[in-house]
This record gives C-alpha cells, structure tokens and sequence, in this order.
C-alpha cells in the first residue's frame, strides 16, 4: 500500500489525535494577516498550512522536508472564497499527500514518520527466562509513576537508543563486566541521536575529540545508573537470584570541564535583534532571572512580586519552588509584562498568544544564526550567561546558587568557578592582610614593574584568563569507582585520543 493510501485512511483518527487548528473555514477567517505560514505537522516532515500574507491572499500550502534538511512547499489551493473559488481542508489533505508521492518529491524528502514522543520501551520481552529487556520493561513502568515526566521520557529515549538494540535478549544473570565493556565501546562509537534525526553510522573512536569523548563517558555513566537501578529493582522484586549483575555496574570518573558557551552583554545585544518580538521577552526573562524556558512558561502574573523583589518560580524537574530575586531594569520589565492581565494569565507567551512550550527551539536557532553567534548556542546558555555574569561581578557562589534554585554552590563552583579568576584576583591583591614591612616596601618601589606586569598578563578573552591546560587538570577525588578493565579502556582511548599508542585497543 502506498504511503497517500495509508495516509488518507488515517486521516479520520489522525485528525482526532493531532487536530489541526484551522481546519474550518471560520478559523481561516480568523486567521491573522502574515508573512510566514501557519504549519499544522501531519507526519515528521510533512506539514499543511495556511499563507495568508495579506488580505487578498490566503492559499493551502504542503511542504516536506528534504534530506539536507531544507524546506520544499507547494501552493494547494484557495483556501478562502476570494473571487477564484477555495478548497476545503479535506481536498487540502488530498492534494498534499498526492504531491508528497510523485516521483521527485519522494526522491529529494526524508521519510516520513508519525508524530509523537517516545511511551514506552520498544520491545515487548517474552518468555520464561528474565532478560535485560525485562528488567528494563519492569523498570519504565515504575519510573513512569515515581519519577517527572522529563525524567522518564529521557530513560527511554537513551533505553531505546543504546540499550534495546543490543542487550534486550541477555539473560539478566549472565550479564557481567564484559558486556559492560561492550557498552562502553558502542557508545563511544555510535554518534548522538538529536531529536527525530536519523541514527547515523558508527564511528571509529580515533576520530573524536576530547569534548566529545567527554559527552559520552557522561552517556555511559548515565547509562550505568540506568542499568544499575533496573537490575537492582529486579533483584528486589525476586526476578533474580544473583547481585552481580548490578554490582558489576560501576561509573567512570570524568574530568570536570566548564561552561564556555555564555554571552557578553554584546553578544546578548546583537542576539535580542534578531528575535521576534514574542522570543526578545522571553530571552529577557532568562537573562534577568537565569531561569529555565519551562520556569518561564509556566510564570503566571501572580507570581511576580507578590512574595518578594522579584518572581516566585513553581517547582520544575527536580528543584523545588523558590524566590528569585530580580534587578530593578528585571523587576520593571516583569511588571510591564503583567500590565492589563489577570493573576492566572501567563506572563510571558508566544507570538500567538499560547504559552511557551517547545515553540522556542527553532526561532531561537533562527535568531541565534542572525546574530553570528556560535551555533552550538542553545536557549539553555541563557541560564549560564545568567550565572556567569554574577560570578565574574563577585557575587557569591552560594548566592548565584539559590538563585538558580541548586541544591548548594558545589555544582556552581564546579560550572562557572573559572569565571571568578579576575574578581578572585583583584580580593588577592588588595584584601590580603601585610605581613613583612620589608616586603611591603619592596613591593611599593616595584609598583610599576608589577603594573607592567599585570597589563600584560590581561585579556580581552576573560573565558581564558588565568586558565590551566585541561590535559593537567586532574579531579581531586574520583567518586567513581571504576570496573578495573572499564576503566583500562577508558584511559587507553584517553590515549589514543590525545595521540598517545592506541595499540591495547587493538
């Protein structure tokens, strides 16, 4: 059958579980004049819309996705009675999935696939004997219950990715450090899987750099803990009569590396113009708050300045509510945005008017590419701009990390402690109690030798000063107690990495 066929057979229960919002020719009407289309998602790459640029125009439009990631679009119809007759949005649909199978369109689209997050754990364990994919089938149920909703969607998405295609069918008891190894090297291999991408092929290790060596032993130790907490929960539940194979599972330690990709209030500037009007409040917000998008979406009037000098923020993920306090530019540009509103009304929306949810993602790409600034530069980094602006100012670390709503300053000190060297500095230099007159006076007749000195040590790259090379930055305590051999691999792809003989790999 081809794919127009299923397509159009689905429609009826398509549109009850992904309904379009102007389906009727009223919402069409009411549609508001322009230049961009309004998209409605039928499958991931394949949309319908509306272009109504201006008052004389408004037309059903289709558009796929193609395999380099571009936009092709097709004019459908009239979708409004304007002197040339219009189409309704049942026609729309037909003539949409009848473009999308002629023979160039399927050759240049990525393949369609159906719209939804993951739900649950993509196997379907049977038999007598207790495997890996039922412990971890088992598991997912519990964490659906127990844990956020964010948090069990990202155990399956990395289940799913990296455990299921090669561990599912292991008899759970036979699982031993071996097959921990196993994972090690498949995850180092197989590259990240963002959003609904393809999965792209396996890559040879000599081929990543240190930051992505970094990100996946933080895979691995996630997928660890994972693993760790499924074979444990069968153990509790009798599903197995041997704890080796939980207490095989052991993390590895990973060398801290601090956040880089943070603004200046340049930067900040030249970002804030390229936004819609919609997004430059949001980044605001984020900027004056360090808040997370979820926190700011969820915002209603009647949390800001009600409690305190500032906006109280609902418990979100795993910090609990707080009281962030705001400066007097954040305080005001708060309470303009609560102007005509009702305590319940969300503060911040998007350019239509709806809360913010994920909408966010691709405008803020857009804006971010506008702007020249680095392309790794997610909506996120707001959060550290936020923080390392307070850090680099002196404030205190246990301060910036109530402000975030951290636990303590240790994850605060550990992300943006490199950023205080200068304040850290200038507190050396001029709180520093005297403690030999001699040495004093020495150092009052060198005055402008140690002036010379410190104007030529300065940079205008404060994300560099007074930093140490990584490769000499050791962790003070490894928490982490490795598998021996996990942990012989690990350090001989350090090796190989950094250039050194990768031959025990071999």
């Amino acid at each position: 059958m081809s794919f127009s066929r299923k397509a159009t057979r689905c429609l009826k229960s398509e549109e009850l579980d992904n309904p379009c919002a102007f389906q009727t020719y009223r919402q069409i009407e009411e549609l508001n004049v322009r230049s961009t289309a309004y998209w409605h998602s039928l499958y991931q790459g394949r949309h319908i819309g509306i272009h109504k640029p201006d008052a004389s125009i408004c037309n059903w439009t289709a558009r796929i996705l193609t395999k380099d990631k571009l936009y092709r679009q097709k004019c459908l119809g009239s979708a409004l009675e304007l002197g040339s007759g219009s189409i309704n949005y049942r026609t729309a649909l037909t003539r949409a999935f009848e473009w999308f199978e002629t023979r160039e369109i399927k050759a240049m689209a990525t393949s369609p696939r159906a719209i939804g997050r993951i739900k649950d754990v993509n196997i379907c364990p049977i038999g007598e004997v207790y495997t890996v994919g039922h412990a971890l089938k088992d598991y997912c149920e519990w964490t659906r219950i127990a844990r956020s909703e964010g948090g069990h969607y990202n155990n399956l998405v990395l289940i799913n990715y990296h455990l299921v295609p090669n561990f599912a069918l292991l008899p759970l008891e036979e699982f031993n450090a071996r097959h921990l190894r196993e994972l090690a090297q498949q995850v180092l291999e197989t590259p990240p899987k963002y959003g609904f991408r393809e999965r792209l092929p396996r890559v040879g290790i000599e081929e990543l750099s240190s930051d992505e060596l970094r990100r996946r032993k933080r895979t691995f130790n996630s997928l660890v803990t994972i693993l760790k907490m499924a074979f444990k929960h069968a153990w509790d539940n009798a599903a197995i009569d041997s704890e080796r194979p939980w207490r095989c599972l052991k993390r590895i330690p990973i060398n801290h590396s601090p956040r880089t990709i943070f603004l200046d209030r340049k930067e900040c500037t030249q970002l804030l113009e390229e936004c819609t009007p919609a997004l430059k409040k949001l980044v605001l917000a984020a900027l004056y708050s360090g808040c997370r998008v979820g926190e700011l979406g969820n915002l209603i009037v009647g949390d800001v300045g009600k409690q305190g000098f500032g906006i109280r923020v609902d418990a979100f993920k795993r910090s609990p509510a707080r009281f962030v306090f705001l400066p007097d530019e954040g305080m005001a540009f708060f309470m303009a945005q609560c102007e005509g509103k009702s305590a319940q009304d969300f503060v911040l929306t998007s350019d239509m008017g709806k809360p913010w949810r994920k909408q966010h993602t691709q405008l803020f790409r857009r804006a971010v590419a506008k702007a020249g600034l680095p392309r790794a530069f997610v909506f996120h980094g707001l959060r550290h701009t936020y923080a390392s602006d307070l850090v680099r100012a002196g404030v205190p670390l246990d301060i910036v990390a109530k402000q975030l709503g951290h636990a303590s300053s240790i994850t605060v000190s550990n992300t943006y402690g490199h950023l205080a060297e200068q304040y850290r500095e200038d507190q050396i230099r001029t709180k520093f109690s005297p403690l030999s007159i001699r040495e004093v006076q020495d150092a009052t007749l060198r005055r402008n030798e140690l002036n010379q000195l410190w104007s030529s040590v300065q940079t205008e790259n404060w994300r560099e000063y007074a930093q140490t090379a990584p490769d000499n930055v050791q962790p003070r305590q490894a928490f982490a107690n490795p598998v021996k051999e996990i942990a012989e691999y690990f350090s001989d792809v350090d090796k190989l990495i950094s250039g050194s003989d990768p031959s025990k790999l071999n």
